[in-house]
Protein backbone atom coordinates (compact mmCIF):
# COMPACT_ATOMS: atom_id res chain seq x y z
CA UNK A 1 0.00 0.00 0.00
CA UNK A 2 1.21 3.57 -0.67
CA UNK A 3 2.19 5.74 1.77
CA UNK A 4 1.83 9.17 1.19
CA UNK A 5 3.18 12.51 3.25
CA UNK A 6 3.40 16.07 2.58
CA UNK A 7 7.07 15.32 1.77
CA UNK A 8 7.21 12.02 0.36
CA UNK A 9 5.62 11.43 -3.26
CA UNK A 10 4.97 7.75 -2.88
CA UNK A 11 1.19 7.75 -4.62
CA UNK A 12 1.28 5.33 -8.00
CA UNK A 13 -1.88 7.30 -8.83
CA UNK A 14 -3.15 10.88 -8.57
CA UNK A 15 -5.22 10.83 -5.29
CA UNK A 16 -8.54 12.73 -3.93
CA UNK A 17 -7.06 15.61 -2.50
CA UNK A 18 -8.51 16.49 1.57
CA UNK A 19 -8.04 19.84 2.60
CA UNK A 20 -4.54 20.79 3.46
CA UNK A 21 -3.59 23.61 6.43
CA UNK A 22 -1.90 26.41 4.50
CA UNK A 23 1.16 27.03 6.05
CA UNK A 24 3.63 27.51 3.25
CA UNK A 25 3.21 30.92 1.80
CA UNK A 26 5.28 33.10 -0.25
CA UNK A 27 5.28 36.92 -1.39
CA UNK A 28 7.13 38.37 -4.96
CA UNK A 29 6.63 42.20 -5.08
CA UNK A 30 8.39 42.11 -8.62
CA UNK A 31 7.26 41.58 -12.07
CA UNK A 32 9.02 39.29 -14.74
CA UNK A 33 10.17 42.22 -16.47
CA UNK A 34 11.92 43.38 -13.23
CA UNK A 35 13.26 39.57 -12.07
CA UNK A 36 15.70 39.36 -15.34
CA UNK A 37 16.98 42.62 -15.10
CA UNK A 38 18.01 42.26 -11.00
CA UNK A 39 19.45 38.27 -12.04
CA UNK A 40 20.87 39.28 -15.34
CA UNK A 41 18.12 36.99 -17.05
CA UNK A 42 17.63 37.70 -21.17
CA UNK A 43 14.32 39.72 -21.03
CA UNK A 44 12.01 37.44 -23.23
CA UNK A 45 8.32 37.46 -23.33
CA UNK A 46 7.34 33.47 -23.20
CA UNK A 47 3.44 32.16 -24.10
CA UNK A 48 4.06 29.58 -21.27
CA UNK A 49 3.85 32.20 -18.97
CA UNK A 50 -0.09 32.88 -20.39
CA UNK A 51 0.24 36.51 -19.49
CA UNK A 52 1.35 36.33 -15.86
CA UNK A 53 3.68 39.11 -15.93
CA UNK A 54 3.61 39.23 -12.44
CA UNK A 55 2.59 37.03 -9.62
CA UNK A 56 2.80 38.52 -6.22
CA UNK A 57 0.92 35.84 -3.99
CA UNK A 58 2.34 32.11 -4.12
CA UNK A 59 0.14 29.66 -2.96
CA UNK A 60 0.62 25.96 -2.79
CA UNK A 61 -0.41 24.59 -6.32
CA UNK A 62 -0.30 27.52 -7.98
CA UNK A 63 2.13 28.91 -10.51
CA UNK A 64 5.35 30.83 -9.45
CA UNK A 65 8.40 32.52 -10.96
CA UNK A 66 11.79 29.86 -11.27
CA UNK A 67 15.22 30.91 -12.30
CA UNK A 68 17.02 27.79 -13.46
CA UNK A 69 20.49 27.27 -15.75
CA UNK A 70 19.66 26.81 -19.43
CA UNK A 71 22.12 25.63 -22.13
CA UNK A 72 22.00 29.30 -22.60
CA UNK A 73 22.12 30.90 -19.33
CA UNK A 74 19.90 31.94 -16.81
CA UNK A 75 16.32 31.69 -17.32
CA UNK A 76 12.73 32.93 -15.73
CA UNK A 77 9.76 30.57 -15.76
CA UNK A 78 7.12 29.70 -14.49
CA UNK A 79 5.80 26.70 -12.39
CA UNK A 80 3.88 25.09 -10.34
CA UNK A 81 4.63 24.88 -6.55
CA UNK A 82 3.97 21.41 -6.09
CA UNK A 83 6.37 18.80 -6.95
CA UNK A 84 4.03 15.90 -6.95
CA UNK A 85 2.17 17.25 -9.68
CA UNK A 86 -1.09 16.29 -8.20
CA UNK A 87 -0.06 12.82 -7.25
CA UNK A 88 0.19 13.20 -3.49
CA UNK A 89 -3.31 13.89 -1.51
CA UNK A 90 -1.99 17.53 -1.24
CA UNK A 91 0.96 19.76 -3.04
CA UNK A 92 4.37 19.04 -2.08
CA UNK A 93 6.23 22.79 -1.38
CA UNK A 94 8.63 21.59 0.68
CA UNK A 95 11.48 19.05 1.21
CA UNK A 96 13.20 18.69 4.13
CA UNK A 97 16.02 16.15 3.16
CA UNK A 98 18.17 14.93 0.76
CA UNK A 99 18.25 11.51 1.90
CA UNK A 100 15.88 9.80 0.82
CA UNK A 101 16.79 8.53 -2.84
CA UNK A 102 13.96 10.30 -5.01
CA UNK A 103 15.25 13.64 -3.73
CA UNK A 104 18.79 12.99 -3.96
CA UNK A 105 18.91 11.48 -7.92
CA UNK A 106 16.66 15.23 -8.67
CA UNK A 107 19.39 16.65 -6.73
CA UNK A 108 22.02 15.33 -7.87
CA UNK A 109 21.05 16.87 -11.57
CA UNK A 110 22.03 20.50 -11.65
CA UNK A 111 19.54 21.21 -14.59
CA UNK A 112 17.19 20.15 -12.08
CA UNK A 113 18.16 22.69 -9.64
CA UNK A 114 16.28 25.79 -9.31
CA UNK A 115 16.14 29.07 -7.38
CA UNK A 116 12.36 30.62 -6.30
CA UNK A 117 12.77 34.49 -5.95
CA UNK A 118 10.98 36.04 -2.81
CA UNK A 119 10.61 39.18 -1.17
CA UNK A 120 8.44 37.03 1.90
CA UNK A 121 7.96 34.03 2.98
CA UNK A 122 6.82 31.96 5.73
CA UNK A 123 8.84 29.67 8.26
CA UNK A 124 7.31 27.45 10.88
CA UNK A 125 7.72 28.44 14.50
CA UNK A 126 7.70 27.30 17.79
CA UNK A 127 4.37 27.65 19.78
CA UNK A 128 4.03 29.96 22.70
CA UNK A 129 4.34 28.10 25.77
CA UNK A 130 5.30 25.13 24.07
CA UNK A 131 2.20 25.04 22.01
CA UNK A 132 1.34 24.55 19.00
CA UNK A 133 4.00 25.17 15.65
CA UNK A 134 2.86 28.09 13.83
CA UNK A 135 3.51 29.72 10.72
CA UNK A 136 5.10 33.50 10.54
CA UNK A 137 6.04 35.73 7.69
CA UNK A 138 9.33 36.60 7.84
CA UNK A 139 11.90 39.29 5.38
CA UNK A 140 15.52 39.55 4.99
CA UNK A 141 17.27 42.52 6.68
CA UNK A 142 20.40 42.51 4.14
CA UNK A 143 17.94 41.31 1.21
CA UNK A 144 14.77 42.53 0.30
CA UNK A 145 15.17 40.26 -2.76
CA UNK A 146 16.32 36.92 -1.75
CA UNK A 147 16.35 33.59 -3.06
CA UNK A 148 14.95 29.71 -1.72
CA UNK A 149 16.89 26.78 -3.44
CA UNK A 150 14.09 24.47 -4.92
CA UNK A 151 14.06 21.51 -7.50
CA UNK A 152 11.90 20.82 -10.23
CA UNK A 153 10.84 18.25 -12.51
CA UNK A 154 8.42 18.03 -15.75
CA UNK A 155 5.68 16.11 -15.86
CA UNK A 156 3.72 15.96 -19.43
CA UNK A 157 4.32 19.66 -21.17
CA UNK A 158 4.19 21.22 -17.10
CA UNK A 159 6.65 21.41 -14.50
CA UNK A 160 6.84 21.63 -11.08
CA UNK A 161 9.16 22.55 -8.09
CA UNK A 162 9.50 22.50 -4.08
CA UNK A 163 11.05 24.51 -1.94
CA UNK A 164 14.01 23.05 -0.41
CA UNK A 165 13.89 23.27 4.18
CA UNK A 166 16.13 23.17 7.04
CA UNK A 167 16.36 22.18 10.47
CA UNK A 168 17.02 25.09 12.47
CA UNK A 169 17.33 26.33 15.80
CA UNK A 170 14.42 27.66 18.07
CA UNK A 171 12.30 30.67 17.51
CA UNK A 172 12.65 29.11 13.49
CA UNK A 173 13.00 25.30 14.01
CA UNK A 174 12.07 25.27 10.25
CA UNK A 175 13.27 27.05 7.30
CA UNK A 176 13.16 27.50 3.63
CA UNK A 177 16.66 27.49 2.25
CA UNK A 178 17.56 30.93 1.51
CA UNK A 179 21.14 30.90 -1.32
CA UNK A 180 22.98 33.98 -0.52
CA UNK A 181 23.79 36.08 -3.92
CA UNK A 182 27.51 34.61 -3.95
CA UNK A 183 26.31 31.26 -3.84
CA UNK A 184 23.46 31.18 -6.39
CA UNK A 185 25.50 30.28 -9.60
CA UNK A 186 27.18 26.93 -7.20
CA UNK A 187 23.49 25.97 -6.06
CA UNK A 188 22.47 26.04 -10.32
CA UNK A 189 26.08 24.30 -11.80
CA UNK A 190 27.79 23.04 -8.99
CA UNK A 191 28.08 19.06 -7.82
CA UNK A 192 26.02 17.62 -5.53
CA UNK A 193 28.75 17.19 -2.89
CA UNK A 194 30.37 20.87 -3.12
CA UNK A 195 26.63 22.85 -2.50
CA UNK A 196 25.38 20.59 0.30
CA UNK A 197 26.99 22.75 2.89
CA UNK A 198 24.42 25.62 1.47
CA UNK A 199 21.36 23.50 2.36
CA UNK A 200 22.09 25.17 5.99
CA UNK A 201 19.66 28.10 8.11
CA UNK A 202 20.37 31.47 7.34
CA UNK A 203 21.36 33.76 9.85
CA UNK A 204 19.34 34.57 12.03
CA UNK A 205 20.14 38.21 12.94
CA UNK A 206 19.16 38.73 9.59
CA UNK A 207 15.79 37.20 9.83
CA UNK A 208 12.96 39.69 10.39
CA UNK A 209 9.75 38.30 11.20
CA UNK A 210 6.36 39.69 10.52
CA UNK A 211 2.86 39.52 11.38
CA UNK A 212 2.39 35.78 12.42
CA UNK A 213 0.09 33.72 10.41
CA UNK A 214 -3.02 31.87 12.80
CA UNK A 215 -1.94 28.39 14.53
CA UNK A 216 -1.69 25.25 12.17
CA UNK A 217 -4.55 24.37 14.62
CA UNK A 218 -6.92 26.89 13.11
CA UNK A 219 -5.32 27.12 9.66
CA UNK A 220 -6.78 23.33 9.69
CA UNK A 221 -9.93 23.94 10.66
CA UNK A 222 -10.71 26.94 8.32
CA UNK A 223 -8.84 25.43 5.25
CA UNK A 224 -7.12 29.06 4.70
CA UNK A 225 -4.83 31.44 6.30
CA UNK A 226 -5.65 35.00 7.15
Amino acid sequence: MAVVCPFVIAASRPMVRTRQPITDLARLDHSARELCAAFDITWQHQISWSGRSHLQNLLPGHPAFVIRQGTEGLSLDTQRWDISGGETCWPTTRILSLSLPWWRKLAEQPERRCLIPLTACTATLVGRHGGDMRAAWFTLEDQPLFTVAGLWRQIGNARYFAMLGCIGDEPAPIMPVIIAPEYRASWLQGALENVTPLLVPYGLEQIRIGIHEPLMLEVAATGHAT
